[in-house]
């Protein structure tokens, strides 16, 4: 039963990127999700309360699976490694991320600057250290830290991934200046 569970919850995320490329998310019926999934009413309510509902969980389960990444203590020390990874993951999702990239509805931008802070987070004394660096209050060298490295982010997205994982992590690590922060 999960793995059919598992496979209408792909075909309706599928069903989701498919039509935020082709109109507005406020304009997206949970008709039209059903009918390009392939599936039925029922079951699009079996799982979710509303097309929102749908939304946030997909979201919320992407976020998810990225912190996962974050918090995988075999990776822990070895900050190229964690980002790389993250990338991947992206380029392994790129369809639907792309496509809620594109959504007004999504903030896109926002959830990136929040992953970034969730990564901040395992970096001892990072407040410290960008104050530090950037010789600025800490709510600016915050904010100038998340800005950057998410327009460079969701640049790589928006012209559809094509540097590799590993070109984009070195550009944001030259960006961040970890090594130098650290």
């Amino acid at each position: 039963m999960a793995k059919r569970q598992t496979e209408t919850k792909n075909y309706l995320k599928q069903a989701l990127a498919k039509l935020l490329l082709e109109k507005r998310f406020e304009e997206i019926s949970v008709s039209d999700l059903t009918k390009t999934a392939g599936i039925n009413r029922g079951t699009f309510y079996l799982h979710y309360v509303d097309k929102c509902d749908m939304m946030d969980q997909l979201k919320n389960e992407t976020l998810d699976e990225l912190l996962a990444i974050l918090n995988d203590d075999s990776l822990f020390s070895d900050s190229r490694t964690v980002i790389i990874q993250c990338l991947d993951y992206i380029r392994k999702n790129f369809e639907f991320i792309y496509a809620i990239s594109k959504s007004s509805s999504s903030d896109f931008s926002k959830t990136i600057k929040d992953f970034i802070y969730s990564f901040l987070l395992t970096i001892p004394d990072f407040k410290d250290i960008l104050v530090s660096y950037y010789e600025i209050p800490y709510q600016y060298a915050l904010e100038v830290y998340l800005s950057s490295i998410e327009s460079i982010i969701s640049l790589w997205v928006s012209n559809g991934g094509i540097e590799s994982s590993e070109e984009v992590t070195d550009i944001i690590l030259k960006v961040a200046s970890l090594d130098k922060m650290v």
